[in-house]
């Protein structure tokens, strides 16, 4: 039984130095597998530093061809660190992409609820304190001053100007209460109908969400637009919604082509 078997050992052995045949298969080492480990975790700061999401997308990019077939009879090194590679640039890539999308969503749900209070006690008739709620908190009244005679004061002095520079008698709203006056036909638990979906956005490093609100669900209903600015207040370190616009909601006119 040894006698024969040794030829054949023995062929196959100088068939292996001739080339023609490798009788011990080496495994091979795929590097790929370990970079897309190492991009992954990198890819995890993406869930604070979104353009670090680039690494998550990098690291899937690495393990699909990590994972690539191989003709060798052993497993390839590095499949493992690929697949968890894999696993974790999935994972922190989608909280990457839904941390903004949820924080878009919240501030959008913020802003509605703050426009539709605000659009309230505008209804409600309290101009002086709708006023009030239309300022920066650094240009409000102090809470010692009466607000109705400050107002009313205000509404006079703003009338005599008009007088000297139009020549004619007619009482007119200054700005800042003429625009309250818009909603003021309305009850203040009018059911207010949100017209569009929330407009969050960034203006020049200030973060803003636009609310248009509709009077009722007709064709062409009356439509108010708030326009908020989301603040960090400078002394008690809280979050606060400002309203920067109160107006009547106006479509722009965009001329379809230039002469």
């Amino acid at each position: 039984m040894s006698e024969t078997n040794a030829p054949r050992s023995l062929g196959a052995v100088m068939s292996a130095e001739a080339g023609y045949e490798v009788d011990e298969d080496s495994t091979p080492l795929r590097v790929s597998g370990f970079l897309a480990l190492i991009t992954a975790l990198i890819g995890g700061f993406g869930v604070v530093a979104p353009p670090m999401g680039f690494f998550a997308v990098a690291a899937i990019g690495f393990g699909v061809f990590a994972l690539r077939k191989s003709d060798s009879v052993n497993a390839p090194v590095g499949t493992t660190p690929a697949r968890i590679g894999l696993v974790l640039a999935v994972l922190f890539g989608s909280c990457a992409i839904a941390r903004p999308l949820i924080k878009q969503y919240t501030l959008a749900r913020q802003a509605e609820y703050f426009a539709r209070q605000f659009v309230s006690v505008a209804s409600s008739g309290n101009e002086a304190y709708t006023a009030e709620l239309h300022k920066s908190y650094v240009n409000r009244f102090l809470k010692s001053m009466p607000l109705e005679r400050q107002y009313q004061e205000q509404r006079e002095q703003f009338n005599k100007m008009r007088t000297r520079e139009d020549g004619a008698g007619t009482s007119a709203e200054p700005p800042e209460l003429s625009s309250i006056s818009l909603v003021s036909a309305y009850p203040p638990d009018h059911e207010w109908v949100l017209d569009r979906p929330v407009h969050v956005y960034h203006h020049y490093g200030r973060r803003m969400a636009q609310v248009v609100l509709a009077a009722d669900d007709s064709k062409n209903p009356y439509r108010i637009m708030i326009i908020l600015e989301f603040l960090v207040h400078k002394d008690r370190g809280t979050l606060e919604w400002h309203v920067d616009t109160f107006q009547t909601y106006r479509d722009r006119l965009v001329a379809e082509s230039i002469l």
